[in-house]
C-alpha cells in the first residue's frame, strides 16, 4: 500500500470514529454526579452539566496516555466537555465535596475490539501482533477459555505503561484489537494479556 493510499484509509477511521463518536452527560449537583459510573468508548466525550452548588470536575486516577483535567462547575461555569482518548478507568471527584463522597467513575473501553470467533478456543493465547514492524498500526488477538475479566496492555522498553487496550469482562472467544501508536516514538514495545490465572507477554516492533 503507497503512503497516498495508506494516509486515505487512516483518515477515513478517524472520519468514522468521529461520526459515531457521542457524547454522555453526566449531572452535577446535590453532592453527586449522575450517572456514575458511566460507560463510554474511545472518542466519546463527556459533558459534565451543572444543576446546582459550587463544585469541580477533578481527575485523581486514569488511564496512561490520557490528560488530566480540572474545571469549575457551578452557576458561572455550567457544563465542561473532555474527550476520551485512553481505554480503561478514569476516576474524579469534587473538590469540595469529595469528603462526602462527590466521586465519580468512567469507565471507556477500546475502539476496535472484535469478537472473531469461529470455535470457541480451549485454552489462552496471546498471538504475534501483524503487521509487525508496523507504522503505525497493528492488530493483535487473543483466545479466551473462560468468561471473566481480561487486561491486555501496551509497555514501552522501560516497563511504562503507553496503552491499555482492553480492560473489561469479555465472553469467550478468539478477539482482535486495533492499534494505533501515533503518539509515540519508535522503538521496542511489550504487550502482556492478562485473563484469569494467564499471563503472556509479547515483543513488537514500531518503526516510524
Amino acid at each position: 500500500m503507497n503512503k497516498f493510499k495508506f494516509a486515505s484509509l487512516f483518515l477515513l477511521l478517524v472520519i468514522l470514529a468521529k461520526t459515531y463518536a457521542v457524547t454522555r452527560t453526566i449531572t452535577v449537583g446535590n453532592l453527586i454526579f449522575t450517572p456514575t459510573p458511566a460507560a463510554v468508548t474511545v472518542g466519546d466525550s463527556i459533558k459534565w452539566v451543572w444543576v446546582n452548588g459550587i463544585h469541580t470536575t477533578t481527575s485523581t486516577t486514569i488511564p496512561a496516555g490520557a490528560v488530566p483535567w480540572n474545571a469549575p462547575i457551578d452557576s458561572a461555569h455550567t457544563s465542561f466537555i473532555y474527550v476520551i482518548t485512553a481505554a480503561g478507568q478514569y476516576n474524579y471527584y469534587c473538590i469540595y465535596h469529595y469528603k462526602s463522597g462527590m466521586i465519580g467513575t468512567i469507565n471507556a473501553s477500546p475502539i476496535g475490539i472484535n469478537n472473531i470467533s469461529v470455535n470457541i478456543p480451549e485454552k489462552f493465547e496471546l498471538y504475534q501482533n501483524y503487521p509487525n514492524p508496523f507504522n503505525p498500526s497493528t492488530n493483535i488477538e487473543f483466545d479466551i477459555a473462560e468468561n471473566g475479566f481480561v487486561s491486555l496492555k501496551v509497555f514501552d522498553i522501560t516497563g511504562k505503561e503507553a496503552a491499555n487496550l482492553v480492560n473489561e469482562n469479555l465472553q469467550k472467544g478468539t478477539y482482535k484489537v486495533d492499534w494505533y501508536a501515533d503518539g509515540l516514538t519508535s522503538g521496542t514495545y511489550f504487550y502482556t494479556l492478562k485473563a484469569s490465572n494467564f499471563t503472556e507477554t509479547k515483543r513488537m516492533m514500531l518503526i516510524k
